[in-house]
């Protein structure tokens, strides 16, 4: 027997599952202007790794002395999901909405206007390769060895003060007078010289010292003279150090890697056993800077059943809410302290914790 208003509720359900389906057709590949951060690959810097099918260890030290280690140091990344070229779906959002390691933020915030994602991975690789040298002049510095830090000449502004005086690889020497002993020390030797004044600069070209001129200004919108020049760089160690990753940039892992070279030239294991997982930027002298992602990191971290987790003293106000499996957590402002945090871990003891965020 037909039933008129059995058949209108059949067909408003099969009406309603029909655009249900299409809606989800259309959330899965109309592009969102979003994009989703999220833990990314955790590598132990202690360990090896694969490259091209040749497994090779992560940091490897040549001309010095090295030691046995044990546990494991892990770096931590974050996945970005969701470029310019390969945007995310609608649809692809939703398991960041219930998942707490994950974020989803405008795809704007990790790729500025024009920027690509090969731009981007470019940038990170620069980045890397910083990191990696800085993190070397830390860890010797950390154990009194001499380090020698060059200054060259990557680039001149056009027709800025500069222009015409130096050249791209230019070694910087001398300013004023007085060797130049690293980036910071430049700037403050052209700070104390001042504007629209002649500063004397030894430079080395082609092999041969030579003294040049150049007089710093004010730019547009500044506040303190520049003498118009890009510089790199670069750092003469007492060995020679090489790390070997693949499809990993920027600088948040420095201060891994900074423990991970000092690790190798003590005779102590300095983990003796455990799982320390951390990031961090590092400079050349071990000051420790501020990351990005750290929620994601942190979460990679407990997926890694880390004993300790240290992190920037600078990103305490990124903290979350709940810290993930109850993780141990060391906030530092130098490599020295991340050092003191493993040993005191190590030795049975608690290191300081969060509770140093709400220190003023």
């Amino acid at each position: 027997m037909y039933d008129e208003r059995r058949e209108r509720r059949k067909m408003r359900v099969l009406l309603g599952i029909a655009i249900l389906a299409s809606l989800t057709v259309l959330a899965a590949v109309i592009p969102s202007p979003y994009a989703i951060e999220r833990p990314g690959p955790v590598v132990d810097t202690l360990g090896d790794v694969k490259i091209k099918d040749e497994t090779m260890p992560v940091i490897s030290i040549s001309d010095a002395k090295t030691y046995p280690t044990s546990g494991e140091l892990n770096l931590l990344t974050v996945t970005i999901v969701g470029g310019p070229e390969h945007p995310a779906s609608w649809l692809s959002l939703v398991p960041a909405l219930v998942d707490p390691s994950q974020r989803i933020a405008p795809r704007s915030e990790f790729f500025p206007e024009g920027e690509s994602e090969k731009d981007r991975e470019a940038a990170n690789t620069v980045m890397m390769d910083s990191s990696q040298m800085q993190a070397a002049a830390a860890a010797f510095r950390q154990l009194k060895q001499p380090v020698t830090v060059h200054l060259d000449v990557a680039g001149v502004s056009e027709k800025g003060p500069a222009e015409g005086v130096l050249r791209k690889g230019d070694r910087l020497v001398k300013a004023n007078g007085k060797d130049i002993v690293d980036f910071v020390d430049l700037r403050k030797s052209i700070v104390a010289a001042g504007a629209d004044k002649p500063l004397d600069l030894v430079i080395e070209r082609d092999g041969k010292e030579q003294t040049v001129s150049v007089t710093p200004r004010v730019p547009d919108g500044g506040e303190e003279p520049m003498i118009g020049a890009v510089l790199a760089t670069s750092y003469t160690l007492p060995a020679k150090v090489d790390i070997s990753l693949s499809q990993i940039g920027g600088p948040s892992a420095g201060m891994i890697f900074a423990l991970g070279i000092y690790d190798q030239l003590t005779p102590k294991p300095l983990l003796d056993g455990l799982t320390v997982s951390g990031t961090g930027t590092i400079s050349d002298t071990g000051e420790v800077g501020a990351i990005g992602g750290l929620t994601q990191k942190m979460w990679a971290a407990a997926r890694a059943k880390s004993d300790l987790f240290i992190m920037p003293m600078e990103n305490c106000a990124d903290l979350p809410s709940t810290i993930p499996s109850d993780m141990t957590v060391a906030p530092v402002k130098n490599l020295d302290e991340a050092i003191h945090a493993i040993e005191t871990v190590t030795e049975g003891g608690k290191p300081a914790g969060i509770e140093r965020c709400e220190t003023p």
